[in-house]
């Protein structure tokens, strides 16, 4: 039964990975350069930091004069920074075209304006998520992620031995869990397969799940009723009477949320898009942590508080849901937790890459066994053949 039972499991893991290898080798590649992202960007891009001024940061109303004055782009987000040297950065449209606009928070200058179809990290972010092929390859990746899961379940089980006393000697532990860098070449690409494999899965395994909550519905509502043995329920937007926006209300709004909280850096203004929606701010610890956010709703005119939703008063699901992106990215953790996802990724890049090496080599190795069948059936029969010829 264990026999059979293994052959079976062998068999999901082996087409499993197979048939969703590319994909999967596609999706971890991209995540573990995303994951230092943030880093990269402050390290290599000049315009995403300022030399702090001592006359002071801009009004947001005057910040968003100066910068129509300077684009024809229109404005849709604010994301203001507490840190000084940071610069303020705008999410701009013009002819259904999105930019980052990067504007010096003392001067009001232009930094720089990019293009987010030519970004390099968009580029990488939308290959991880939907293959740059649209809803078509948001449900590719989706689907082959759900079949990752399996793999990687079906692999751990695969890389459990026969016989637990493997566990008690030396010997057994370090054929499990260590991997003979000199060794034979196939042996090699084994050990890289079952032993980074069984030290990657758990790590895998999690950020698939944060992955596939934001595609599929269905998975974020199984989460949210995990976690708080209820069914979720739709949140209803905010709305207001019909009401104008105007630009002071950023500047009166900014003055109430700035010293709600001493923990939070990044204050993202959600302009409104229709007359009937209210000034939403986001502020969260930084841009690349989004878990203990909290949401004010401000009237787009005067500025003055409509509602709030602090961090503390969010239930387990909320949170949960609230979290998706930091444990996804392993900002959770900080500097550790992104490189964890970083190799975590890579290992995840190189299990299809060794599991395809491993196949051909099965497969060599049977053709060779049944070509020396083969020929050793043809020997015995020319052997066969001549002594008959003898006995003649």
């Amino acid at each position: 039964m264990k026999n059979t039972f293994k052959k079976t499991i062998r068999f999901i893991h082996l087409w499993l990975g197979l048939t969703t290898g590319l994909v999967v080798f596609i999706v971890c590649l991209t995540g573990s350069i995303y994951a230092f992202q943030k880093e990269i960007k402050l390290l290599v891009y000049p315009y995403y930091q300022v030399e702090e001024s001592a006359k002071g940061r801009l009004a947001l109303s005057d910040l968003v004069h100066a910068y129509e004055e300077q684009s024809e782009h229109q404005v849709l987000r604010i994301y203001d920074f507490k840190e000084p040297s940071r610069s303020t950065m705008l999410l701009t449209i013009e002819n259904k075209a999105y930019y980052y606009s990067f504007i010096n928070p003392y001067t009001g200058e232009i930094l720089n304006e990019v293009f987010l179809a030519r970004d390099f990290f968009t580029i990488i972010l939308y290959i991880h998520m939907n293959l740059l092929l649209g809803e078509i390859g948001t449900q590719i990746i989706g689907w082959s992620v759900i079949v990752f899961i399996i793999s990687l379940i079906s692999g751990l089980i695969l890389w459990f031995p026969k016989n637990n006393r493997v566990f008690k000697n030396k010997k057994g532990r370090k054929s499990q869990f260590g991997i003979k860098i000199n060794a034979p070449k196939k042996k090699l690409t084994y050990d890289l397969h079952k032993v980074l494999g069984f030290y990657a899965a758990s790590i895998l395994i999690v950020l698939a799940i944060t992955g596939i909550a934001w595609t599929f519905t269905w998975v974020d509502n199984a989460l949210y009723t995990a976690v708080t043995f209820e069914k979720k329920k739709e949140e209803k937007p905010i709305a207001i009477d019909s009401t104008n926006f105007r630009t002071t209300s950023l500047d009166a709004l900014k003055e109430y949320v700035l010293p709600q909280r001493e923990d939070k850096d990044l204050f993202i203004y959600f302009l409104p898009n229709t007359n009937t929606e209210p000034v939403r701010v986001m502020s969260s610890p930084g841009d690349d942590r989004f878990g203990n956010s909290d949401n004010y709703y401000a009237d787009p005119s005067s500025g003055s508080i409509i509602s709030t939703k602090f961090d503390e008063e969010k239930n387990a699901g909320q949170k949960l849901n609230s979290l998706y992106y930091d444990i996804h990215t392993g900002s959770l953790l900080g500097l550790g937790g992104k490189i964890l996802v970083f190799l975590a990724g890579l290992i995840g890049a190189s299990l299809p890459v060794t599991g395809v090496m491993l196949y051909m080599n099965r497969r060599k190795k049977r053709k060779k066994k049944k070509r020396i069948v083969t020929e050793t059936i043809q020997n015995e029969e020319i052997i066969e053949q001549k002594n008959e010829e003898m006995k003649k």
